[in-house]
């Protein structure tokens, strides 16, 4: 029977398969992304409105085209030497398991984001899946097949398990990740900081809705496989990128026997199909946000021709032992253009003082109704757990939400929390919102030298201190608190006292700044860091180039000189503030230089 096809606006045509259109695109599950929008940019770029739901219809259409140059870049390598480490992989795998390899990952394009959470990235700081959530999806038999494997475990990975982690929320996840699939890599603490909340989320709710069901899933191998692709945690450990880490590898090939060595070849090709949806350069998840954001928003600043990058994805050598993805040469300008469009939306577009506001408020606005929540007594209700994603729901006072989307955060803001959120008022009526003192990067640098940038930077760090915020409102309130924790240690650590009353006097300073020019005593700062760019600089210049005529591949930096010149990104500061007449308009360059001339007085 014919499958469905899905227009899209940026790659026409996407055919999919009948039964995947009707058991998994038509799961209320899935058809939740409709209502979760892709990015927060709609305040600033009203048309930017497309949705999580094409997203992944979008990644999926990718993922097939990027796996298709894989496999035939395997093909080729079997054609030009049947005996190199490349040229017999397709002796190691039947064609079954090779096409199971296929399915699975196209099948973890397609749920990459199922279990996201609501405003782009938001709201992902408040997943939870506490134990109590645990043991409601775990039955004993799982719990305790579970115990056992920690019985059998390396002595190594005990330890592991044992240690209580800086995140224990994220470890919750990864642990309920662990008991669905069996694999003991994921409560690892080395793989702990690779995955993100949403993409170990999204995870847990594909393996619980679709893992019984052995038309996708046969053993938990194949389980473990699709939430590897999905979170990024890769079978090798070692860092083949690093020149010592090479030899190393190189070092434990050669002591190897014949069959070690094929289990190791086989980890390192699914490590570059696990590469192909998540990686820390390019993969077919940011390639297609970075094309269709672009798209909605109407500013496509440098095409990037996503058909010639992907149909350049190979498998190169790294090594007489390693290999892992590269580039043919004929990819490299469209590398260079995902690059530069991807950091032209970071720094002008994410870090916009209406995006960052708009996000704030929404933030705040949802720990407002968490906090009410809880005070009501209802602790097991959380935004954004397996419940609330799933036809069991969440009560929210009254309220039951299930299949959590950006609808029913804007319900409970609206018209639940509407009078006692502060944050809500603001978040529907524009024209009481703050304001912010400068307006880009650009404006900041023009009112701030390199060295007055230095001293706000370093009064911003005191200002937001150890709290490891992306925001801190300053009022009198704030102040007070300060002083109350410096009272309660003033028997403690002479260094926290010291730093607190330093945090105080910063604090004090803007508030009578406030007072010299008609401002309200209640100021925001934002700090950009909350949107630091995903792209490393150091990997992207690594990237492995083939040349044919030439045996071994070169890295991005040694065949282009365009990205060596790109700088790490530089942190700054966002102030917004509420004028106490609404006619009366801040003279913003007086006020940047009051502000330097007091923050350089503070020692």
């Amino acid at each position: 029977m014919a499958g469905k096809k899905i227009r899209d606006p940026i790659y026409g045509y996407i055919e999919l398969g009948r039964d995947i259109v009707h058991d998994i695109i038509d799961n209320a599950g899935f058809q939740r992304l409709r209502g979760i929008r892709q990015t927060s940019y709609a305040p600033l770029y009203p048309a930017s409105l497309h949705n999580r739901f094409i997203h992944s219809i979008g990644v999926y259409h990718l993922g097939r085209i990027a796996f298709d140059a894989l496999d035939a870049s395997l093909r080729d390598w079997k054609e030009r030497d049947e005996k190199s480490v490349l040229g017999s992989m397709f002796d190691m795998f039947s064609e079954e398991e090779w096409d199971r390899c296929r399915f699975l990952f196209e099948l973890a394009c397609l749920l990459h984001d199922f279990g996201h959470s609501p405003f782009s990235h938001t709201g992902e700081e408040f997943y939870v899946i506490s134990k109590s959530n645990i043991a409601m999806h775990v039955d004993e038999r799982e719990e305790t097949r579970y115990n056992a494997r920690i019985r059998q475990a390396k002595k190594e990975e005990k330890e592991t398990l044992q240690k209580e982690p800086d995140d224990k929320r994220k470890y919750d996840y990864l642990r309920h990740l662990c008991q669905l699939t069996g694999d003991m890599a994921f409560v690892s603490d080395k793989v702990q900081g690779i995955s993100s909340p949403h993409e170990i989320m999204s995870s847990i709710a594909a393996l619980e809705t679709f893992g019984d069901d052995t038309r996708y899933f046969k053993d938990d191998i194949e389980k473990a496989f699709f939430a590897r692709c999905i979170t990024g945690v890769c079978y090798i450990k070692w860092n083949i990128n690093d020149e010592k880490g090479k030899r190393e590898e190189n070092d434990a090939c050669q002591i190897m026997n014949d069959d070690d060595f094929a289990i190791e070849k086989k980890k390192m090709l699914m490590d570059c199909v696990i590469s192909l949806l998540h990686s820390s350069v390019i993969d077919v998840d940011r390639l297609d946000y970075i094309i269709r954001d672009a798209n909605t928003m109407g500013y496509q600043s440098v095409s990037v021709d996503y058909q010639r990058l992907l149909s350049g994805i190979v498998l190169v050598m790294n090594g007489e032992y390693t290999f892992r993805t590269g580039f043919h040469k004929n990819a490299v300008s469209v590398i260079e253009n995902a690059v530069y469009a991807h950091d032209i939306e970071k720094k002008w577009i994410q870090n916009h003082p209406v995006i960052l506001y708009d996000s704030y408020l929404v933030r705040q606005s949802i720990e407002f109704i968490q906090d009410a929540v809880l005070k009501k007594g209802n602790t097991n209700s959380t935004f954004f757990s397996y419940d609330s994603l799933s036809e069991k729901g969440s009560c929210f006072g009254d309220t039951v939400v299930r299949y959590l989307c950006d609808a029913d955060v804007i319900h409970l803001m609206k018209n639940v929390y509407y009078e006692e959120n502060p944050y809500s008022k603001e978040y529907f009526d524009r024209s009481i919102r703050r304001h912010p003192a400068w307006k880009s990067e650009a404006e900041y640098r023009n009112l701030f030298t390199a060295d007055e940038r230095k001293t706000i930077t370093k009064a911003g760090r005191m200002i937001f201190y150890e709290d490891k915020l992306s925001s801190v409102r300053i009022n009198k309130e704030m102040i007070d608190n300060i002083q109350k924790e410096i009272d309660e240690e003033s028997a403690g650590r002479g260094n926290l006292i010291t730093a607190k009353k330093k945090q105080k006097k910063y604090c004090e300073t803007l508030l009578e700044l406030c007072g010299d020019f008609d401002i309200e005593p209640d100021v925001l700062l934002l700090s950009t860091s909350f949107y630091k760019s995903v792209f490393s600089k150091g990997e992207v210049q690594k990237l492995l180039i083939s040349f044919s005529n030439e045996k071994e591949p070169s890295e991005l930096k040694d065949v282009s000189s365009t990205l060596s010149s790109i700088s790490g990104d530089e942190d700054m500061i966002y102030l917004y503030y509420y004028p106490k007449k609404k006619e009366v308009k801040l003279d913003v360059r007086r006020f940047a230089k009051r502000l330097i001339e007091e923050f350089i007085q503070i020692r």
